[in-house]
């Protein structure tokens, strides 16, 4: 049952003369220890917060105070992504200690079980109730049916050509682009490509002359952020992926051995995520600007890694005050006022069809019928 904990918003807000250079005010949405994990248009978050040393439980949060989830039928859970419906996305652990998905709407829970056996990885969902998800190796895209359509691998480059290929798909957009990272399973930092997949088809991003690269956010127009190495030494470099061509946007060199990652991406190109040089980054465009000069510095938080950003402009984040970690929320002293870019013409690729049982690979019905059967059968207590 769900029931809301007695959390006390705390807006840190100095006086309008004291936020005269700060562009974002810091109010805590999370309790102590939470992680943040996604925010929709209407700045409402989901996360999940510990409950004991081996329980979590999902949360989300409106504005008017934090609602804890619960554990569903199990004994924990957490929340991974919201969308602008409201729906929340999650995994909730059995009292056996399977790992299942859920979907709670409306103040109801749905399970949608596993495609496999084990455990299946849901990561994100979009407006019109499609799902990405990892399972044994493989990605798939859930339409809101149950059908799985599987995305595929990119090219094996290794030199073993029997190599195990394996697809981690990481974030969704509103017109079934997915992207993610394909590579042989082995070596672990083996040949890892980042790619997005659209109209059906998986295709490789580029990188900067050495792997990994993966993907880890997608926004509506088909921008694409997550990091990669440079071949001039030693890195990991936030990049933008935009109209077929990969930049860094993190431009230190690689012989200064820079760690940077896009987490994160709205539809007016805007990344946000973590550097070793500037803790949690906004980059707008022409520079990464570190978050921590962007708010009040009386207040004493640290923004250390954001993970998501709406196009109003507020970003989810974990910050550090007092050597305490909370889930912020991060507003626009001046919110936007201006739309969103419109996208260029080939920007904008045709949305995937609904994805029908008939149209479904034979094992992707036969995984859709077994999370049927599995949301069907009793979870033991």
């Amino acid at each position: 049952m769900l029931h809301h904990l007695c959390l006390v918003l705390l807006s840190f807000t100095a006086a309008a003369a004291a936020l005269a250079h700060a562009e974002y005010k810091v109010t805590v949405v999370g309790p102590l220890e939470s992680i943040g994990l996604d925010i929709n248009e209407a700045g409402v978050v989901v996360g999940y917060y510990r409950v004991s040393a081996t329980v979590t439980h999902a949360f989300l949060n409106r504005g008017k105070g934090l609602v804890d989830l619960g554990a569903y039928r199990g004994v924990s859970s957490n929340a991974v992504a919201i969308n602008d419906k409201g729906q929340v996305l999650g995994h909730w652990t059995t009292r056996a200690g399977q790992v299942r998905g859920y979907i709670h709407d409306r103040g109801k829970f749905r399970d949608i079980g596993v495609i496999g056996t084990t455990r299946t990885e849901w990561t994100d969902i979009n407006n019109a109730g499609y799902i990405s998800a990892n399972d044994g190796g493989s990605s798939y895209l859930r339409a809101p049916n149950g059908a799985l359509t599987r995305l595929g691998f990119l090219p094996n480059t290794s030199a073993d050509p029997d190599a195990f290929l394996a697809t981690a798909s990481s974030a969704l957009n509103n017109r079934n682009q997915i992207t993610g990272r394909s590579s042989p399973a082995i070596p672990i930092e083996g040949p890892l490509r980042g790619f997005i997949w659209t109209r059906g088809a998986l295709g490789d991003m580029g990188d900067f002359g050495d792997v990994p690269i993966s993907g880890l956010a997608i926004n509506d127009r088909g921008q694409v952020t997550g990091y990669g190495s440079l071949a001039t030494g030693p890195s990991r470099v936030a990049f933008l992926y935009h109209r077929g061509r990969i930049v860094p946007i993190d431009t230190r060199p690689g012989s200064s051995h820079p760690y940077s990652r896009g987490d994160a991406i709205n539809n007016r190109g805007h990344v946000v995520g973590y550097s070793d040089q500037l803790s949690g980054f906004i980059w707008r465009g022409q520079r990464m600007q570190s978050l921590n000069v962007l708010i009040e510095p009386r207040q004493g938080w640290n923004i250390l890694y954001p993970t998501a950003i709406n196009d109003a402009g507020q970003i989810l984040a974990s910050a550090r005050r007092n050597g305490l970690q909370y889930t912020v929320r991060l507003d626009l002293v001046r919110p936007y006022t201006n739309a969103v870019p419109a996208a260029e013409p080939d920007e904008e690729p045709a949305v995937e069809p609904p994805v029908s049982p008939q149209a479904a690979t034979a094992q992707g019905k036969q995984e859709a019928a077994a999370v049927a059967r599995e949301v069907a059968r009793p979870v033991a207590h």
